[in-house]
């Protein structure tokens, strides 16, 4: 485990789950569904009645990302799935526009190509569920840095949500020092 690992695992994986973790922690503070002085239990505990109450109401309408994080368990697995998976579909969605080839993509015909997608798509599913096997370079046999930069990201994301730092108060804080 060098350093250069854990500090590319801090950029790669344990920002973005900072970034998504107060994200989605800032909602559940902001909605009232989440008290801010609640502990890591009962974050867990508030997450799972969430997430049951999420299964048996499927509402059409509501936040996309939230709604997958939930589907994914929540918590810090289900965002660290998530955001596997943005960053798994993004990348091939960008590929898939830069090597775009009608002729190619309907080569063995139209049912071809949607079993095609179709596999592809359920192959990124399992990729974002092993989302610790995914992110390390060089075999996986660094895992502990990917890890430890993803929990790590997840309980500051959680902090600055539980702090009150929301983007309101930062557009407040700009607002102050263009007054100047």
């Amino acid at each position: 485990m060098s350093l250069s690992t854990w500090f590319v695992a801090a950029i790669q994986l344990g920002l973005p789950m900072a970034a998504m973790s107060w994200l989605m922690f800032n909602w559940l503070y902001g909605a009232g569904q989440l008290p801010r002085e609640a502990g890591h239990k009962a974050i867990r505990e508030h997450l799972t009645t969430l997430r049951k109450h999420h299964k048996t109401n499927k509402a059409k309408s509501g936040n996309y990302l939230y709604k997958q994080w939930l589907f994914f368990g929540g918590g810090f697995y289900g965002l660290a799935v998530l955001w596997t998976l943005l960053v798994i579909e993004v990348g091939e969605f960008i590929g898939f526009i830069f090597n775009f080839d009608l002729a190619i993509l309907l080569a063995d015909g139209v049912i071809a190509l949607l079993v095609k997608i179709i596999v592809a798509q359920f192959g990124n599913i399992i990729s974002a569920l092993i989302w610790f096997a995914y992110w390390p370079t060089g075999g996986g046999s660094d895992i502990v840095p990917w890890v430890g930069a993803a929990y790590a990201g997840y309980l500051l994301g959680i902090h600055y949500a539980r702090e009150k730092q929301t983007l309101h108060s930062l557009s407040d804080l700009l607002k102050k020092r263009g007054r100047r």
